[in-house]
């Protein structure tokens, strides 16, 4: 705008001005002369502001994976209205725990970004469980784990299908149960289980490859710290995908299965 206007100003003395005497008007020429150095001052601050937006725009890049780590952990806390009604959380007051995990991280080398990261979840997470009942922990817990899992923030051997099967565990009945051991409410479940591309064999597994060594596992008292049968030891590996078994044949010990999982 000021470039504008001083350009205007020096077209109207130049149209206005005498051609005869134009190289002796000392006032056109200094304006001119004016003119041109502003002209100059404004293209290298016009230079500077955008090495500045560069500057600017790649810290925002580096320190966008802090602000959807905050925007996801406050999109769950709202939801855990659908939990229980008390459960209701103020977007100041998010803010303010936000603010106080940043003060707590005094890094600023390149470790600085994930400590802030942990440092947010959990200044947020000492925050909320504060007010949430002993038996919603592990929920909130769970959400937490499971929707960083989804952004691929942690490293979890599992497909979408699995995950959802952990969380619906829609039983499969009809097929006969040749298990004496094995309650029918197990069974099926171990049927839709077998609808998951992983777990294909498993129900035949039980019934006719190793029925007694299943019974034994199934008897444990910590089914969930004990090796599988045939090759599903494998999945001691695969802690999630050992979740979606004990979710199946023990269900009384998925709770503890799923807090030695997050842990």
């Amino acid at each position: 705008m000021q470039l504008d206007s001083l350009e205007s100003a020096l077209l109207k003395e130049l149209s206005d001005a005498n051609p005869a005497t134009i190289l002796e008007n000392k006032e056109l020429i200094e304006n001119l002369d004016h003119t041109k150095k502003t002209a100059i001052s404004i293209q290298e601050q016009s230079e500077k502001a955008k090495i500045t937006e560069v500057n600017i725009n790649a810290q925002r890049e580096i320190y966008r994976p802090v602000a959807g780590e905050g925007a996801m952990l406050y999109f769950l806390l709202i939801s855990l209205c659908i939990i229980d009604h008390m459960y209701q959380y103020s977007l100041e007051g998010f803010i303010r725990f936000f603010f106080k995990a940043i003060e707590k991280t005094t890094e600023r080398d390149e470790t600085r970004i994930p400590k802030l990261i942990e440092s947010i979840r959990i200044t947020v997470y000492q925050w909320v469980s504060r007010g949430l009942f002993e038996k919603h922990k592990l929920i909130f817990l769970t959400l937490i784990t499971f929707r960083l899992m989804q952004k691929k923030n942690l490293e979890v051997n599992y497909t979408p299908d699995e995950m959802d099967f952990l969380i619906k565990a829609i039983p499969k009945p009809g097929i006969e149960n040749n298990l004496d051991w094995l309650p029918n409410t197990a069974w099926d479940l171990v049927q839709g289980l077998i609808g998951l591309e992983e777990f294909k064999p498993f129900a035949q597994n039980m019934e006719k490859d190793a029925p007694n060594r299943f019974k034994d596992w199934y008897n444990e008292l910590t089914p969930e710290e004990t090796k599988l049968p045939l090759d599903w030891k494998k999945l001691d590996s695969m802690p999630f995908k050992k979740l979606l078994v004990v979710r199946c044949l023990r269900p009384d010990r998925i709770t503890v299965a799923l807090t030695k999982f997050i842990r």
